[in-house]
């Protein structure tokens, strides 16, 4: 037998806590010295791991314009707070009179970095992972579920390849698209075009055997403890917000509940996979490098004092400290793209 070695990628269960490390950080450490940086790791690890054919799908530093400037509008025009006073508009002006300061348009800077930093994390995601992978990780218990958020996601991708393919078929014939009445004659097509191509992927997933599972009927047992553990956690959550610990505790045990019963259903929706993956050690490696962050930066260890995590302009407009011992913590989630491609499998 031949045995052939093949360049494999990250697991999605590594990327899922990747993605969800970049998202926590960039909500937490408010520096815009790291959430550059963040924003930078992200274009990156997109830009080495992305799969073939899924380039940048809009142009993220012309919306990323947009999101800066507005945030920065909104929150100069209506918080009047700060000691450098760039101008003042008239008082009688409802909600924007008043100074018109530097610190409100740097903090209005800094809150459409993090949006930014959020949406570039997400885009990169979706460029490196297939949905596919996603819907796998669905739950057994949620499998037809999962097939429809799947065909439902996969109508987005596959209307803007239609509409790529249109604009270039428009160009050989030496049209250009300019105005909204150049493109009132082909948004039928664009849908249509890309209805078709979604029902194309269903009927192909049901000829597979996508959802053909057996009929079953849940049992009381199963339908009672779904109603108690939903029951149990808006009764935890209420007395979270009331007395603290023992509503978390209790939020705890309605969630463990219900993951318990989740399984226990799953296993009635047996499930083949023509050819699993195995878990390799960059699928380690990536986890752990991801998860190191985290771990570090945010509980406050007595070892270590990060300075700068938070930053704000207010008062007066400073300096944002830079740490370099949080920035190569921050570095760590750059190397998924020296691990991409890093281990092989065997055919």
């Amino acid at each position: 037998m031949n045995v052939l070695a093949e360049m494999v990628t990250l697991d999605v269960r590594a990327w899922l806590v990747w993605l969800l490390a970049v998202a926590v950080l960039t909500m937490t450490v408010r520096n815009p010295l790291y959430t550059l940086l963040l924003l930078l790791v992200t274009r990156l690890v997109a830009q080495v791991c992305a799969r073939p054919g899924q380039g940048m799908q809009l142009s993220l530093w012309r919306l990323g314009l947009v999101i800066l400037t507005f945030s920065a509008l909104f929150n100069m025009l209506f918080a009047h707070t700060g000691q450098t006073v760039l101008f003042t508009l008239p008082a009688g002006w409802p909600l924007v009179g008043g100074p018109i300061t530097a610190e409100a348009l740097l903090y209005g800077l800094i809150s459409g970095l993090a949006l930014l930093t959020l949406l570039s994390a997400f885009l990169a995601f979706n460029q490196i992972v297939p949905v596919s992978d996603l819907v796998r990780l669905t739950p057994r218990a949620f499998h037809d579920l999962g097939v429809v958020v799947l065909i439902a996601v996969t109508y987005v991708p596959e209307t803007t390849q239609h509409l790529r393919r249109i604009q270039e078929a428009q160009a050989v014939r030496g049209y250009r698209l300019r105005g909204l009445r150049d493109w009132q004659p082909l948004v039928i097509p664009l849908l249509v075009g890309g209805l078709e191509k979604a029902m194309g992927l269903a009927e192909a997933m049901v000829a597979r055997g996508y959802g053909a599972t057996a009929g079953r009927q849940q049992t009381n047992l199963v339908r009672g403890g779904l109603v108690l553990g939903l029951l149990l956690a808006l009764a935890g959550w209420g007395v979270a917000l009331w007395r603290g610990w023992p509503g978390w505790l209790l939020l705890a045990a309605a969630s463990g509940l219900l993951l318990a019963l989740v399984w226990r259903t799953g296993r009635g929706a047996p499930a083949t996979v023509y050819r699993p993956r195995r878990w390799q050690w960059p699928d380690s490696a990536l986890l752990l490098l991801a998860l190191l962050p985290l771990f570090l930066l945010l509980p406050a260890w007595p070892f270590l004092a990060p300075a700068g995590l938070t930053y704000s302009p207010y008062p007066a407009l400073a300096l944002p400290p830079f740490s370099p011992l949080v920035g190569a913590l921050l570095l760590l989630l750059a190397v998924p793209a020296l691990l991409q491609n890093s281990g092989t499998r065997e055919l």
